[in-house]
């Protein structure tokens, strides 16, 4: 006779987990409460994983805020497609100068890599990621709208959407309202998203500047399990300010002085952990990497600046990533949506203008620029992960 052997197995809960778990709680909810209450009659279609709200409403509010200062949103849209030539000329000397560095020894090249989440993002940035696209769609597509409006160019739709994990708005104009409208009048249009976001990057940045100090200190974004310090209680979020007294602002400091340390080798770190100033003593491991080197089980580091005007430790981390990740995408939407590629505004941004320079070959003319803009594009990814392999951030 043979006894069963019972085995438990037992599961960490991860952030990365967690968040998985609540979405997938949140698309189930949504589609039972749409189904059961017919949302789809009041404007709102939900499909597994995915949803869409049109309402009149929002078109009757970009209406009026076109017409309350008219004068104002003209020479606003002026400006904002000056910024946008701006915008597309500084994308294309990016990609041009940044693929020439890997060629040609005049300093090191960019990575260049698309937005993957889970491949290129880490999973843990997904809360921040997400809130940024929420804010730069939604001021991107009301700048479109309002221009349209504006240039008296209809609007057939406007509503928010959700696909999985990716949230957006979307302003839609009438296509063919749109082509009749006048050179400028269409330019002002395209060019209001990039514009604004990329006043949306500039007002966030003083935000950062004015709200967080200075770095101060070495912010750990993940932590080893049983390693050295999460055997003392470490976690994710919190601070090293100093290594046997050494201060360190940032991760090269850090990397800098580990350098220099051997495996099995004791340390006293300097830490802020639960709002709490402490000493903690470790003892190095063996890296699996390089045998002579020691490490504390410490992956993905920062810099740490704290609120000026005092929040909780965590609390401030959190608030200082969301706004971090809003500027960082304002920015480069700014930039890349003026890049003229296909779906791109910059597209039709450079192409109307040369379509009136040219009476024969359009087609032609456009296939050309696109494939131009797309070979750039795409050689500097293919470089990058020759180059740098597979990178996440």
């Amino acid at each position: 006779m043979h006894r069963g052997t019972l085995t438990t197995m037992a599961f960490t809960l991860t952030p990365e987990l967690i968040f998985l778990i609540e979405l997938a709680v949140f698309w189930t909810a949504l589609y039972i409460i749409a189904y059961i209450f017919k949302l789809n009659n009041h404007g709102l279609d939900v499909k597994p994983a995915y949803f869409m709200y049109k309402s009149k409403r929002l078109n009757s509010f970009l209406d009026n805020l076109a017409k309350r200062w008219p004068l104002r949103w003209k020479t606003l849209s002026n400006i904002g497609l000056a910024f946008s030539i701006g915008l597309m000329l500084f994308s294309l000397y990016f990609l041009v100068n940044n693929l020439l560095r890997f060629f040609v020894p005049i300093g090191e090249a960019a990575p260049v890599f698309p937005v993957v989440v889970g491949l290129t993002i880490r999973l843990y940035w997904l809360p921040y990621f997400f809130a940024a696209v929420g804010v730069v769609v939604l001021t991107h597509e009301l700048a479109h709208g309002v221009i349209a409006r504006l240039e008296n160019i209809p609007v057939l739709s406007t509503g928010v959407f959700a696909v999985l994990v990716f949230f957006g708005a979307f302003v839609e104009p009438d296509e063919k309202e749109f082509e009749k409208a006048s050179l400028i009048a269409r330019l002002r249009m395209l060019a209001a998203g990039s514009s604004t976001n990329l006043v949306t990057a500039l007002l966030v940045f003083l935000l950062l500047t004015g709200l967080f100090t200075p770095p101060s200190g070495v912010l750990i974004h993940e932590v080893a399990p049983d390693g050295p310090v999460a055997k003392r209680g470490l976690q994710n979020w919190d601070v090293i300010y100093a290594i046997n007294g050494t201060p360190l602002t940032t991760p090269d400091d850090f990397y800098k002085y580990m350098m220099n340390v051997g495996p099995y080798v004791p340390l006293n770190l300097t830490v802020l952990h639960a709002n709490t100033m402490r000493e903690i003593s470790i003892v190095t491991e063996q890296s699996v990497n390089n045998q002579s080197r020691g490490i504390i089980g410490v992956y993905q580091l920062s810099s740490y600046r704290s609120f000026r005007l005092g929040l909780d430790q965590y609390v401030g981390v959190n608030l200082y990533w969301t706004v971090s990740w809003v500027y960082l995408l304002a920015l480069s939407v700014a930039i890349f949506n003026m890049f003229p590629l296909y779906p791109f505004d910059g597209e039709r941004v450079l192409y109307y203008p040369l379509e009136r320079l040219v009476k024969k070959h359009k087609r032609e003319l456009r296939i050309a620029l696109n494939a131009f803009s797309l070979g750039l594009l795409a050689t500097n990814m293919i470089l990058t992960f020759w180059n740098f392999g597979l990178l996440s951030i």
